[in-house]
């Protein structure tokens, strides 16, 4: 008797992406769904904690919230620049009085990878992480 075993390995290696927000719905939200598409993920609500996890985390992507408390993501953006500067980052912005425009137009001008209006398709968030991937 001939015994035959499939030893095909996926070898394909997890993406790490912090999600940054002030709001807690919205971030459990995007974490479960990237855990879902087979995406390590770390949280932060503010910009502040997602700095001082970055480090030991050291994530692929960054996806951020603009308009936040204490340390927005255009200061996130330009701080997690200066520690790596390969970084892709993700910035999303549903705006403060109307604002995302500006916001995002700013963001995208310091070096964002990727800007997103809120609110946005999951669907969306996905084929521009998936295009970021490819881009490597």
């Amino acid at each position: 008797m001939l015994i035959v075993w499939d030893l095909t390995i996926s070898m394909t290696i997890k993406q790490k992406i912090l999600v940054v927000d002030d709001d807690k719905e919205f971030l459990s939200l995007l974490e479960e769904f990237l855990v879902s598409r087979g995406y390590e993920v770390m949280t932060s609500l503010d910009g502040d904690d997602a700095q001082k996890r970055f480090p030991e985390f050291m994530p692929d992507i960054v996806v951020t919230d603009i308009v936040m408390p204490g340390v927005d993501g255009i200061e996130l953006l330009l701080n997690l620049r200066k520690v790596n500067p390969e970084v892709r980052i993700i910035t999303m912005s549903g705006g403060n009085a109307g604002h995302a425009s500006t916001y995002l137009k700013m963001a995208d001008n310091l070096g964002a990878n990727v800007i997103l209006y809120k609110p946005f398709k999951l669907s969306e968030l996905l084929e521009q992480i998936n295009k970021l991937e490819a881009d490597v």
